[in-house]
């Protein structure tokens, strides 16, 4: 197909900013799909396939309408002309009635979505857009044999297409199916019926302007475009009629014409155009559409034509008109259009409250708890990254995280002064107050820790060398001294469980509200819990274990580093002690400070022993802490394999329909209803706020 590109600069005309914004209000509402509920303003192009509509239709847009010769189009068109700073071509698809009812349909359809640039949106784009379009409505592609065996070969869907540029025209029309009175391979009888009661919806309603297209070599009298108009509108009041392919009549029959021209035949209010459109022989001879309004122009100059009123002759006067005309319509019908939504809201979500929530069939229950899932998650990661509903308590169990910090805390804390079976001691033999207890008094009844390693040194001395030490010496003692670590890092892990299912049980009903469905929901997940914070039992015990049970390891150089600082602060201690004999009147001598600095092999591997424990204990008590906080708790409980994380979309998505039932099943007799509802109220709030930006 030879490439012919879009002519911007042949949209002149209306363009003030009260005609865009009540215009775009209008098409944003349609885009909800708010005329499934109630009449809106609207010009709608009606025609025989063969009467020149799309020829008519492609002058007034300047868009490449070719239209597949073996199979008519099969849904209606909305196009959209408006003028805006940047030029593109943006498609798009409208749910229909029977869609919109289906949320999985809805979105279906509304996820397709194409845009172009100007230059690029020539017949051949037009033609594989619309094919796409009608893929994703589940239609035959153009000329398919297939499509004889396809349930649906009409949508009700609606596609749209919006041209925007500098240079636009502002205008909005609906295309529907042409007629077609004789069934072909790729049309047939039934097509013809769905066909005729698909246009005559949208001519029927009260606020739609038809713009009905005729052939001008057909008597009007055969014109079956009119004698629909004339079921739903019988004075004429809302249609404008086209004359088309005046320059195809045999000589003499213009004066038939010229009578419908004049309005004096089929009287309408709004009366007669004339167009001239290309012909096959021009489009193949490449005629542009430019050259197609010179032609028409010069046509329309010559007699019998001439006779007629220019302002009612050619495209450029029609594109007015019909700017002009859905402006006042809208204007007009605006006011009394905005009431009817609000009272059709309020009534229907009155309606909608007496539902309750779709749960019938086994995809009304698994669209309804994935809902519940995709909220609850939100609300799950809200939690875990402290984002609170304000009006919470400061202990309020939906404040996970808060709770979590502050177990974390106290955690830390018991484990600062409890986490040591006996307490480590300072260089100058006081208690290290790193490692001092709450009740201090308990304390005068612990066994002192340098007797206690003096002892096990004693009961474990093997062929080791003097002044050198069992390497199982220290795992002993450290074993022995961390032996609260079990219960301290047992009773937070409880404490965090318990956080948790409080959470639990309050964030089911706060998002469900639905008591049944929660404690449903909450049973049918609790196996999966427990085997969850079963794994999380199963981490702790390994953290344990890696600390307790294993090889005592660090590369972690503080240990290294402290040890030396500690032995340092030893001997430094011990020569100020032997610096101070002097007010004793007592003479330092080299032998004298000897005695006092050097210390018996079994008092040097006490103190040594005890010093890196402490060093060691040190750095192991962080680093379990640590462990116990990220690899139970924030992997197992609060992580992707905790309890926090099972209910899930995925998780609905696998459910059977017997669970599914279980915990979302209701009765049958409000569920096509509440669907149905739910719907209509969505569309309506949705134009209530497109609506809100403009006075009535």
């Amino acid at each position: 197909m030879k490439k012919e590109n879009i002519d911007v600069s042949a949209f002149t005309g209306i363009h003030g900013q009260e005609h865009i914004r009540i215009l775009d209000t209008i098409d944003r509402m349609r885009d909800l799909g708010i005329n499934e509920d109630l009449s809106i303003p609207q010009i709608v192009v009606v025609g025989d396939q063969s009467s020149g509509k799309s020829s008519t239709l492609q002058a007034i847009t300047q868009l490449p309408l070719a239209v597949d010769s073996e199979l008519c189009t099969r849904f209606a068109t909305q196009i959209v002309l408006r003028r805006t700073a940047h030029s593109s071509v943006k498609v798009s698809i409208i749910p229909g009635s029977s869609s919109s009812t289906d949320d999985a349909t809805k979105r279906h359809l509304q996820e397709f979505f194409r845009s172009f640039d100007l230059d690029e949106f020539d017949g051949d784009a037009f033609t594989e857009v619309v094919n796409e379009a009608a893929a994703h409505m589940g239609l035959p592609s153009a000329g398919t044999d297939k499509r004889d065996f396809l349930e649906r070969r009409f949508s009700g869907d609606v596609l749209k297409i919006e041209l925007s540029g500098p240079d636009q025209l502002h205008l909005s029309v609906v295309d529907v199916p042409g007629l077609f009175h004789n069934p072909t391979k790729f049309q047939t009888k039934s097509d013809l019926a769905i066909v005729r009661e698909l246009i005559s919806n949208y001519m029927k309603n009260p606020r739609s302007i038809i713009l009905a297209v005729m052939d001008a070599r057909v008597n009007i009298s055969n014109q079956e475009v009119f004698r629909l108009a004339r079921s739903v509108d019988k004075d004429g009041f809302r249609t404008v009629g086209v004359i088309t392919k005046c320059d195809a009549l045999q000589p003499g029959d213009e004066k038939e014409v010229l009578q419908v021209a004049q309005n004096s035949v089929e009287r309408l209010k709004h009366g007669w155009f004339l167009v001239k459109n290309r012909s096959t022989q021009d489009i193949l001879r490449g005629v542009s559409l430019k050259q197609r309004n010179l032609n028409e122009k010069t046509f329309f100059q010559n007699p019998p034509w001439n006779a007629l009123p220019k302002q009612r002759m050619g495209i450029d006067a029609l594109k007015d008109f019909l700017g002009q005309l859905l402006l006042s319509h809208i204007r007009k019908e605006y006011p009394q259009l905005v009431k009817e939504i609000e009272s059709l809201a309020e009534k229907t979500e009155k309606d909608l409250e007496a539902c309750g929530p779709p749960r019938q069939t086994p995809a009304e229950q698994r669209r309804y708890l994935t809902r519940v899932a995709m909220t609850y998650q939100k609300k799950v990661c809200d939690s875990l990254i402290g984002l609170y509903n304000g009006d919470l308590g400061s202990k309020h169990p939906l404040k996970l995280r808060l709770n979590i910090r502050t177990i974390n805390e106290e955690f830390a804390d018991d484990f600062k002064h409890n986490g040591h079976k006996r307490v480590f001691k300072a260089v100058d033999g006081g208690l290290d107050n790193d490692f001092s207890r709450y009740n201090t008094a308990a304390v005068k009844d612990e066994e002192d820790i340098y007797e206690w390693i003096r002892e096990v040194y004693r009961d474990s001395r093997g062929v080791e060398l003097p002044g050198t030490v069992n390497p199982a010496v220290l795992e002993h003692i450290f074993r022995q001294q961390s032996i609260p670590w079990q219960d301290l890092s047992e009773r937070y892990l409880s404490r965090a469980k318990d956080a948790v299912k409080s959470y639990l049980d309050h964030i089911f009903p706060s998002i469900i509200g639905d008591e049944d469905i929660s404690s449903k929901l909450v049973a049918f997940i609790q196996p999966k819990m427990t085997e969850s914070t079963a794994k999380a039992d199963e981490e702790l015990k390994d953290v344990l274990h890696d600390e307790r049970g294993g090889v005592l390891q660090t590369v972690n150089r503080y240990m290294s580093e402290n040890i030396a600082a500690i032995r340092e602060e030893r001997v430094m201690a011990r020569l100020k002690a032997a610096t101070q004999l002097d007010k004793y009147n007592q003479p330092i001598t080299f032998a004298l400070v000897s005695r006092v600095v050097h210390l018996s092999n079994e008092d040097h591997t006490v103190y040594d022993i005890h010093d890196i424990l402490k060093a060691y204990y040190k750095v192991a008590g962080k680093r379990f802490m640590d462990n116990v906080v990220m690899q139970v708790v924030e992997r197992h409980i609060l992580g992707d394999r905790g309890p926090l994380k099972l209910f899930t979309p995925d998780l609905v998505a696998d459910l059977s329909d017997e669970d599914l039932e279980f915990i979302a099943g209701e009765s049958y007799s409000t569920s096509a209803t509440r669907a149905e509802l739910k719907s209509k109220l969505e569309r309506l709030r949705g134009a209530l706020g497109v609506a809100a930006g403009i006075p009535r």
